[in-house]
């Protein structure tokens, strides 16, 4: 009877041990919330019109919304370029301000 005592004692150890871990991961982030925020309509919309503007052909521009406020971030070649992108942003009726975070190279 004694070694079933001790394979037991280790099992009932390992499956706590395992328990203990598993509680202490953390929690899975909301990647979809995020996703939503990122690629609501409005937001597809400024990025399709900043993909459409051949002055900005080849800039890598990101843009979230915040309620109503877009955020644009990325990088472009020129200010000129970095002005453009906003204008688009403000031309969407959904946005009431712009926070650009653009860096010129």
């Amino acid at each position: 009877m004694r070694p079933y005592y001790w394979f037991n004692s280790r099992l009932l150890g390992c499956l706590l041990l395992i328990l203990l871990l598993a509680g202490c991961a953390g929690s899975p982030v909301n990647e979809s919330a995020r996703l939503e925020q990122q690629d609501s309509l409005a937001a597809v919309q400024i990025k399709a019109r900043l993909l459409e503007a051949t002055e900005l052909a080849g800039s890598a521009i990101d843009v979230d919304l915040k309620g109503d406020r877009a955020v644009l971030s990325g990088f472009v070649e020129t200010s000129q370029q970095r002005d453009r992108a906003e204008a688009i942003a403000n031309e969407q009726e959904q946005v009431k301000t712009v926070e650009n975070n653009i860096t010129v190279k």
